[in-house]
């Protein structure tokens, strides 16, 4: 092919015009441009023509963004590529000199995208091409340094590219690539920590008169540049402490650095929080107030990391200890809950807590180490000692005095429901329940909350279990937290409406004491399994939480109510047996109220009722027709997507511990679905639901399963439509509800084979669904035998044709069904049908482009259609031999043992010149033979011994030749299912594990369809009709010898047996008596 022009200066203009163009209002106009941006994107020089556009300050903005952005696509496509359109060597070193003028951009988007093609290019490029890119970088921070106020968007730009090189090289995880990173850390660590500090010194000087907005607007921009570098230096310094030193969790030597840098940042972090303007003032809303709560978290996440990935030297320093005070003292402000930014910065102490309760290197945990051969316990027996004599003293001494403050504080100031969040509740229930539920749990306080409160009481269950029982009864009798003695009274400062101001309604009127006993609630609800023995749940549950959960009475007691079913919930295994009928009673009560934040608390719950160990069906029974009814009326009444799914969760769940059970109340859940269906038009993730659902049903209806066809069919319809929007959504659900509905089917139905169209068009497309695929086509013939194969046999062998040679191992396995019950259906059309795709999968085999498993299971195919159609399977191999080319060492073999015997006497059917059918039969044979002991399970094995033994009575040359390997292949299997030790059990083969009995383990179905009675009664009567099932392989092998002696001769038969093994001979012989 012709090489593509390169684009030089001249060229500039035209690609100019073409970023013009493709930013026009006119879409005809944007189009063409596209399309010739996209063709110019190939050719040599387009990124050095960007480069140079990017570069044209007097060029529109517009343009030249979009330009960077072209920019940084083509490198991360073309520099490392063997595709049209790659980076010439010489186009490289262009462009890397021009890398770094590039990044001088007043705008800060273009600034970001060249600082990013940077480091592709670093990536890919350092050390080995651009050995000198960091020694650059930091001579253009010197020059930037030495020119003064001129100089500083040069050096913001630096530290950007520094960061997003940075960023890109830690990534990077080979042995040689980190040696590489920490000699980048070795030569950046000491100039960027020196202008860090002295940027830290300018920032803590100047940031208290830029926050109180005293200084002139100047002042104030030149402290937001200050913060802009010292925020990127941070993130940089961040990436090579952490990424620059092998981590001291498993080597368990200091770092020197960490050392240096720890405590310096966490005097930092000191002296900045306390910057940190507090109350509702206008200073919060300032661009220096939202820098600063940026630093804050930073540096709190930087010294968590730290801690993390080096915590003996973070413990060696001493930094530890005084960073743990500081989370607390964080965490015990007023406005922690107040929504200012000093709420993100409590969740990060709280990250920052939970990760040294649970560090495993301070816990002296085998996880924290990398154990090296020969050396994993000399190892850890030195962590152990660094744990117990280092780490284990000065913790238990912090938390000693700590953990039981920092629990209560959990308890009475994170736990308690906000305003704003009561607030929310009021206006939206289901916003609600999303947010307290589904919210990760890094983002939201209470979520972080929870997460440092499970580790100190898993840590410390003896100390603090006790403590949690005690606010439990102080919040049970309304004097914990009280507006007397609580921290964030009015008079402690609490402002801005905040939920723990005082003890009134507030909050929609809801009183502080309730909302403390459902934070109590709450607390033992996260803590159930740490706390198994630490309540009387029994008693505790009739004498007040039955009857809170039923509590509809007071809207102002809704936290205490839903506190109270999610602790249910939590302590299901708790529940005794004759607890579970008066809370199954209260729960679907609950499941009526028209309060959703309350109703989707109880599916909760109701949830972990029915999925416990202890369920039986008989208790819940009575309660099932009123529960699908409220579930589906909170289908219909529910618009939260995730809310949809734990219902529709639920009611799978319940149809599935139900079992058959279930089938009694299908009626009225069927008449439920065909509305929510069509009120989920457009939703694919709802409608997957749906069909999850009727699986379920299905399956617990088996036959009677022809109930649910009014709305399954038209599903399928809708599921298999490629006209629909929803199509690629919903297609692979849908096929696996049309695959569960056709193994349970009882007799066809038109409906159920009307889709298999969009099935074959799908397979025609691409192998993506072929495991599902292949299995719907096998249970489709099974289904309507003849009339469907009459319809569709000749788009099914197209389909099987297509695949056969063109997918892996696990492809062509799939496929081997279908040939087996095509052939099996239609002994006498069904080679005719499959001639092609059998020609072509006899080529695939023979020449050795398949694995064993593959050719075990092509050669069953063989021997069925050997012994249901002897003359088809004869024809194959004459229609097949001149389009097959036997290796050379293939015919070979087959040749020499097909035209010599070892003795005088011939065949009658003997002949000079070798029929390439009969070569290509021999080599067959040879073949079977040799993978004959790959052949599972016995049912298969006795199919393949009786096709074997129908070979020797065929017309062929050379076949008694391979009479030995024959008879030892069918002894084997005789003396499996007849001989003297084999049951009777034994004398047909194994059903169960035949071709009769496939697996399904493979599908995302969610029910298990093995035992499907529909398509069992079809496989095993099948079964019941083949050879495998109605013949003796002794009498059969008797008779086929007997056929062999009348065509090859009888002397020749007798030769070919006197030639055998003794002992083989002697096992022929004891079968044939």
């Amino acid at each position: 092919m012709e090489a593509a022009l390169p684009l030089g200066p001249g060229d500039l203009q035209g690609v100019f015009d073409c970023l013009k163009g493709c930013l026009s209002q006119d879409i005809h106009v944007q189009k063409q441009a596209e399309a010739a941006l996209n063709s110019l994107g190939t050719r040599p020089g387009f990124c050095s023509c960007l480069a140079e556009i990017i570069l044209s300050k007097e060029a529109d903005h517009s343009a030249r963004w979009l330009a960077a952005v072209h920019f940084k696509n083509s490198i991360v496509k073309f520099w490392r590529s063997r595709a049209p359109g790659a980076i010439s060597e010489e186009e490289k070193i262009h462009l890397r000199s021009k890398l770094l003028p590039l990044l001088d951009q007043e705008d800060s988007q273009i600034a970001v995208q060249t600082a990013v093609v940077l480091a592709k290019v670093a990536r890919l490029d350092f050390p080995k091409s651009w050995p000198s890119l960091f020694t650059d970088l930091l001579g253009r921070l010197q020059a930037a340094a030495e020119a003064g106020s001129s100089g500083t968007l040069t050096a913001r730009r630096c530290y950007l590219a520094l960061h997003h090189t940075l960023k890109e090289l830690s990534t990077k995880r080979l042995a040689a690539d980190q040696r590489t990173f920490e000699g980048v850390t070795s030569q950046l660590l000491g100039p960027l920590w020196s202008q860090w500090g002295v940027d830290t010194s300018v920032l803590i000087a100047e940031l208290p008169a830029a926050l109180a907005g005293g200084a002139p607007q100047q002042a104030q921009q030149a402290v937001l540049l200050v913060f802009e570098r010292w925020l990127l230096q941070l993130k940089s310094l961040r990436r090579m402490l952490l990424h620059g030193f092998p981590s001291d969790s498993r080597t368990m030597e200091p770092v020197a650095s960490i050392e240096k840098a720890a405590p310096a940042m966490l005097h930092t972090l000191d002296t900045l929080l306390r910057l940190v303007p507090s109350g509702s003032s206008s200073a919060l809303r300032t661009q220096a107030a939202a820098m600063l709560a940026r630093g804050c978290l930073k540096l709190v996440k930087t010294l968590r990391q730290l801690s993390e990935v080096h915590p003996w030297s973070v413990l060696r320093c001493g930094t530890l200890i005084q960073a743990l005070e500081l989370c607390c003292a964080q965490i015990a402000l007023p406005s922690v809950r107040s929504g200012h930014v000093s709420s993100a910065i409590t969740r990060q102490c709280l990250q920052y807590l939970h990760s040294i309760v649970r560090c495993a290197a301070y816990r002296g945990s085998p996880a924290a180490l990398s154990l090296s051969a020969g050396k994993g316990r000399e190892q850890l027996q030195r962590l152990k000692d660094l744990s117990s004599t280092q780490a284990a003293p000065i913790l238990k001494a912090f938390w000693a005095t700590n953990q039981e403050p920092l629990v209560e504080l959990i308890i009475t100031q994170l736990f308690p429901l906000s305003d704003k969040e009561l607030e929310l509740w009021e206006d939206s229930g289901e916003e609600f329940h999303e947010e307290m539920e589904h919210t990760a749990w890094e983002e939201s306080i209470r979520g972080c909350g929870e997460k440092v409160f499970l580790a100190l009481l898993e840590a410390n269950r003896e100390v603090l279990a006790p403590l949690v029982v005690n606010l439990l009864q102080r919040a049970s009798q309304g004097t914990l937290g009280s507006p007397n003695n609580h921290r964030n009274s009015i008079e402690n400062g609490a402002s801005n409406g905040n939920a723990h101001a005082g003890g009134g309604g507030g909050g929609g009127g809801v009183p502080w004491a309730v909302r403390m006993k459902a934070a109590a609630y709450h607390a033992v609800a996260v803590g159930a399994y740490e706390m198994y023995d630490s309540i009387d749940f029994s008693s505790w549950l009739h004498a007040s939480l039955i009857h809170e959960a039923a509590d509809a009475t007071s809207t102002s007691k809704r936290p205490l109510r839903r506190a109270a079913i999610k602790l249910i919930a939590a302590w299901t295994t708790k529940l005794k047996r004759e607890d579970r009928s008066p809370v199954y009673r209260v729960l679907v009560s609950a499941l009526a109220d028209h309060d959703p934040a309350i109703h989707l608390a109880a599916v909760a719950a109701v949830h972990a009722l029915v999925d416990d160990w202890e369920f039986e069906e008989s208790e819940f029974a009575e309660y099932v027709p009123t529960c699908f009814q409220v579930l589906g009326t909170l289908l219909q009444e529910t618009s939260e997507f995730e809310a949809q799914v734990e219902i529709f969760s639920l009611i799978s769940l319940i149809i599935d511990r139900l079992g058959p059970g279930a089938a009694a109340f299908s009626p009225g859940l069927l008449s439920l679905l065909p509305s929510i269906w069509e009120a989920a038009e457009g939703q694919s993730l709802l409608r997957i639901q749906i069909m999850v659902t009727l699986q379920r049903t299905i399956h617990v209806l088996g036959a009677d399963s022809v109930n649910t066809y009014s709305i399954l069919i038209p599903v399928l319809g809708v599921a298999t439509d490629p006209s629909q929007p929803n199509e690629l959504n919903l297609f692979e659900d849908g096929l696996l509800l049309w695959f569960v509905a056709l193994v349970h089917a009882p007799a066809v139905h038109p409906g159920l084979i009307a889709p298999l169209p969009q099935l074959l068009n799908a397979m025609e497309r691409s192998t993506e669904h072929i495991a599902v695929g292949t299995r719907i086509l096998s249970s489709c013939i099974l289904l309507g035998g003849r009339d469907v194969l009459a319809v569709h046999g000749s788009r099914i062998a197209t389909v099987l044709h297509n695949f056969i040679g063109n997918v892996k191992d696990k492809g062509m396995l799939y496929l081997m069904p279908v040939f087996d019950i095509i052939v099996h259906i239609l002994p006498v059309e069904g080679p005719s049908l499959l001639k092609a795709p059998l020609q072509r999968l006899l080529a695939s085999v023979i020449c050795g482009q398949e694995s064993g498993m593959v050719v075990a299971a092509a050669l069953n195919v063989l021997g069925r259609m050997l012994l249901q159609n002897p003359g088809a399977f004869l024809e194959l191999f004459k229609d097949a031999a001149p389009l097959i080319t036997l290796p050379p060492e293939v015919a070979a073999a087959a040749m020499a043992a097909g035209t010599t015997t070892g003795t005088t006497t011939t065949s009658p059917h003997r002949s000079d010149a070798v029929d390439p059918a009969h070569l290509l039969l021999l080599a067959t044979l040879d073949l079977w033979i040799d993978k004959f002991d790959a052949i599972s399970p016995l049912s298969n094995r006795k199919l393949g011994a009786l096709a074997l033994c129908a070979l020797l009575a065929a017309p062929v040359p050379g076949i008694l030749q391979r009479c030995s390997g024959i008879a030892a292949c069918v002894t084997s299997v005789w003396f499996e299912l007849e001989g003297p030790e084999a049951g009777p059990e034994k004398a047909h083969g194994d059903y169960l594990a035949s071709f009769a009995a496939p697996r399904y383990d493979d599908l995302a179905v969610a029910v298990n369809v093995a035992d499907a009675e529909g398509e069992e009664h079809r496989r095993r009567a099948l079964f019941d009709a083949s050879p495998v099932a109605t013949v003796q392989l002794s009498v059969f092998c008797k008779q086929q010898m007997e056929g062999a002696a009348g065509v090859h001769g009888g002397h020749v038969l007798n030769e070919a047996l006197n030639a055998m093994d003794p002992l083989l001979g002697q096992h022929l012989q004891q079968m044939l008596s």
